[in-house]
């Protein structure tokens, strides 16, 4: 079967690098950080994982351009299992650079609704609808766990939509740091990521039956 589309494409600067190495898919690893410009001006800081053969030029406050694909894992921690979302790289490429594709971060993703669309509306009355969407890599027998938020006129559309559907989408990588409460009046600051949809390219009806048997296929 064909692997579900799941291409990103991110220019920025390096941030943080993360020290040593770790495993994963049978391959050294390095986790950094890049810091990538909105058009507003705001930064998302987003973790890539590269292979320790290409990490050569990579420092802080460098510019690098990465494509790849955006990738989902579990973490078991404190008997909760949390989902940890990263940009996996293929292509890098780290230098001074002119600063020229600043801000440069989109991805194109498609796969299949895992969940049921929440929709809702944002205190300053946003329309929003958040949406769980699974892309599968079948060559790698794995499947990716992908949280993404629509707006407006495509929140509508999506709040529609039910487990088990096509969606192709267009959009970009953000981060989000939110309070969670912990015991008493203790709050922990955390980041959320996620991709927030600029369009809604395609969408199609599917079975729930259909989908649970594709995912049982890659995930076994």
């Amino acid at each position: 079967m064909k692997n579900n589309k799941n291409e990103v494409q991110i220019f920025g600067t390096i941030m943080d690098i993360q020290p040593g190495t770790f495993f994963k898919d049978g391959e050294k690893f390095v986790r950094f950080y890049i810091g990538a410009k909105r058009t507003s001006g705001n930064v998302d800081l987003l973790p890539v994982i590269v292979e320790e053969k290409q990490t050569e030029g990579l420092k802080i406050g460098k510019h690098v351009y990465v494509k790849g694909r955006y990738s989902s894992s579990n973490k078991h921690e404190s008997g909760k299992s949390h989902l940890i979302l990263e940009i996996k790289a293929e292509t890098i490429w780290c230098g001074d650079g002119d600063g020229s594709a600043e801000g440069k971060n989109k991805i194109i993703m498609e796969g299949y609704l895992c969940k049921p669309p929440v929709y809702r509306r944002t205190p300053r009355g946003k329309e929003v609808c958040d949406l769980m969407i699974v892309c599968n890599e079948y060559d790698l027998r794995r499947t990716d766990y992908i949280p993404c938020v629509a707006w407006w006129k495509e929140a509508r559309e999506a709040a529609n939509f039910k487990v088990g559907d096509y969606v192709s989408i267009i959009g970009r990588i953000q981060s989000r740091i939110y309070q969670k409460k912990l015991s008493g009046d203790e709050i922990e600051l955390r980041t959320a990521y996620e991709v927030s949809i600029g369009r809604i390219i395609e969408h199609e009806g599917g079975s729930k039956k259909d989908f649970v048997g594709e995912l049982q296929e890659v995930s076994e």
